[in-house]
């Protein structure tokens, strides 16, 4: 097995920080077997005993023989050992209902909570960790839907698993198994649901520390997301084929809105307005400066002739030095960078007509899109 690279288990100093007696050692006393053939024994684990490089190097540089609980134990564990992370779950037992007694209130450092909390009731942590893997997904694209009814959390739970049983079939004919469960929370204004499925069969050769060769087959798992606005109406999808895009637009639409079309294929960004003799870029609340950094210009012809440019401003270039012509072609995407009151550095907004936009929803969501609406990139009536 090649070298794994942890943020945390990866970091000799992280292991030091650890209270190895109260955390460690019940984390990893369920694989103790496991460990002594590694040449440790991790029940007398103390610490300031000498053993951490030994960790280290385990963690690191496991054989074919690490149990696979281990393994997704600590790639869980790692990605939530940092202080974003331990917020996340302390929200994730708040909304579970789960009491942390013994762990509140105790100064642990965010690595200590987390192993903690996942001693205590590991489904907290996978929870989080879950709702972190599907925010950092920022690539959706989007529907407006037809009506003016709107989907309710209550609603949504309630027909979670005719949801399920009616994407398995889908699943299965296209080699991924029926295997499908879809979890559903709201945050702010949406309603969110994570889906998880099986990907298509997968096989890759391995060699044992005999050398011999064998073959390791396995399903990987997939996340995808669907997020439905209960402002707007409008159902915004992530995932990594058409087919499943379409798959989750017909089967929310079937079962909570009883028409399976109901969140059909149409325009919900446009960059017709970039198109005007002096295009202008408006400023809203949570944006200190805006400007157009990139853009794809497509000209009808028979060549298929697309132009890209890029400047640090290009409204300011195209007045300077009269290219790019915004109105030479079809603007088929377009990318800004936005300073937002929030703080941090300039981050990207690009939008690729008629229904995707790229930007980091959970952190500039509101502000992003009133970006769009001020400036009539965004086709959706005003809430």
């Amino acid at each position: 097995m090649s070298q794994l690279r942890f943020k945390n288990f990866s970091d000799l100093s992280f292991i030091q920080r650890v209270d190895k007696p109260r955390f460690l050692v019940p984390l990893l006393e369920p694989h103790k077997a496991y460990f002594q053939r590694q040449g440790l024994d991790v029940t007398t684990l103390r610490n300031g005993d000498g053993h951490d490089r030994q960790l280290l190097e385990v963690f690191t540089k496991p054989d074919e023989e690490m149990p696979s609980e281990l393994l997704q134990s600590l790639y869980v564990l790692d990605d939530l050992a940092d202080e974003a992370g331990h917020d996340r779950i302390l929200a994730e037992a708040e909304r579970q209902g789960v009491q942390l007694d013994g762990i509140l209130g105790e100064d642990l450092s965010p690595g200590e909570l987390a192993i903690a909390v996942h001693i205590k009731d590991a489904r907290v942590v996978r929870s989080a960790h879950d709702r972190t893997i599907f925010r950092k997904i920022k690539n959706y694209e989007e529907y407006q839907g037809k009506g003016s009814k709107r989907l309710t959390l209550k609603a949504a739970k309630a027909k979670c698993a005719a949801v399920e049983a009616d994407l398995a079939p889908w699943f299965e004919s296209k080699n991924r198994s029926r295997a499908c469960e879809i979890y559903v929370y709201e945050e702010r204004d949406d309603i969110k649901f994570e889906i998880t499925h099986g990907r298509p069969y997968r096989t890759d050769g391995s060699i044992d520390k005999k050398l011999r060769r064998s073959r390791v087959a396995y399903r990987p798992q997939k996340h995808d997301s669907v997020i439905y606005d209960t402002r707007t109406g409008v159902l915004k999808l992530n995932a990594q084929t058409q087919g499943e895009k379409d798959l989750y637009r017909k089967a929310v639409g079937k079962i909570l809105f009883d028409d399976a079309d109901y969140f059909p294929a149409g325009d919900i960004y446009t960059l017709a307005p970039l198109c005007k003799a002096k295009p202008t870029i408006a400023l809203v609340a949570g944006v200190d400066s805006a400007r157009l950094t990139e853009i794809w210009i497509q000209v009808d012809d028979e060549q298929g002739f697309v132009q890209t440019s890029r400047a640090y401003s290009l409204i300011a270039a195209a007045e300077k030095y009269g290219s790019p012509n915004f109105a030479q072609g079809k603007i088929v995407r377009a990318s800004f960078l936005i300073k937002y009151r929030s703080g941090g550095r300039p981050r990207k907004l690009e939008l690729r007509p008629t229904n995707v936009a790229i930007y980091d929803r959970a952190r500039d969501g509101e502000p992003a899109e009133e970006f769009m609406r001020v400036n009539e990139f965004l086709k959706l009536p005003k809430p």
